[in-house]
């Protein structure tokens, strides 16, 4: 999530123990680690009722239309040609024979 190395968090917390001392640099960093998983928890339960929520509206609307439920899993239909037949090829013609006729010598 964030790009931070352990150089950068070595010096946050040279300061934050400069600043807050020993005594108090444990339990701040404890408040502070409580904090951070209260607000992932909070982001994690608004994400799934946001996908609860898109996967009902999916449901009911498949629920309108039940024949389109079934479409949409099936492959698409594949396209038969309803052109003529060309013109230079007629409908009854027999293949060419590529055998040659065999000379007696």
């Amino acid at each position: 999530m964030f790009d931070i190395g352990f150089l950068e968090l070595l010096i946050v917390a040279l300061i934050g123990l400069i600043v807050l001392g020993p005594e108090r640099l444990p339990k701040a960093a404890h408040s502070l680690g409580l904090i951070i998983g209260r607000i992932r928890r909070g982001f994690s339960q608004v994400q799934q009722e946001l996908e609860r929520e898109v996967r009902m509206q999916e449901l009911k609307d498949k629920m309108k239309d039940p024949y389109a439920t079934f479409m949409d899993e099936a492959e698409p239909p594949k396209k038969t040609s309803t052109a003529p037949p060309d013109e230079d090829t007629p409908k009854n013609q027999n293949p060419p024979n590529n055998t040659r006729p065999q000379s007696h010598e």
